[in-house]
């Protein structure tokens, strides 16, 4: 009920109509749409933006010219959290999937996160930087893409940057994840690893 009351109709509707799914838009949360950019959802999906249980800063959704978020269900996407959608990319995010308080996805290319994901609060996402970098003459890529599977849980403050991580995964709280990781496991540290096996939680 009090979400409710802190729904901000106009934009919920213009979102809505404009991309012919539920947009659920909380009011404090800013949202910025360059030309062509788009938010595509398949029927009966429905995005929250700006879900709050904490006191924290707003949600700011950006998506610059031409890039796209792709919604696969029910998503939410809570309040005090960055995303930021570069020129041409893609964010896709399957259904009952969720990125919690004052965390950062950064997508300058495609990031993939599967249905029901768990990305805790002060997570950093990104599958790229906007510099060069060249190690031993040799030059390293700016883009790599990320994908999370399905049933993935990241931990807080984990960091994960153009990597891989199968299905059912969990990530430790403050890991940073640059290498794939295989399905059902526990991965932790810097740079993490392997930490457990046969893993199996639930949301």
């Amino acid at each position: 009920m009090k979400s409710a009351l802190r729904v901000s109709i106009l934009r919920t509707l213009y979102l809505s109509l404009r991309f012919r799914g539920r947009v659920i838009v909380l009011r404090g949360t800013r949202v910025h749409l360059h030309r062509g950019a788009r938010i595509s959802m398949t029927p009966g999906s429905r995005l929250v933006l700006g879900l709050t249980r904490y006191p924290t800063g707003r949600l700011a959704l950006t998506i610059r010219r031409d890039g796209c978020l792709a919604i696969d269900g029910n998503v939410t996407i809570f309040r005090g959290s960055r995303v930021v959608i570069d020129r041409g990319a893609r964010l896709e995010f399957g259904d009952n999937s969720y990125v919690h308080c004052d965390s950062v996805v950064t997508c300058w290319s495609r990031i993939t996160i599967g249905s029901n994901c768990a990305i805790s609060w002060r997570t950093n996402i990104l599958d790229g930087n906007a510099h060069e970098l060249v190690v031993d003459g040799v030059a390293r890529p700016r883009r790599k893409s990320v994908s999370i599977g399905d049933n993935v849980w990241v931990g807080t403050g984990a960091t994960i940057l153009g990597a891989a991580i199968g299905d059912g995964t969990v990530v430790a709280a403050g890991s940073v994840v640059s290498s794939d990781a295989p399905a059902h496991v526990v991965i932790a540290g810097n740079p993490a690893r392997v930490a457990g096996q046969d893993v199996v939680w639930h949301m």
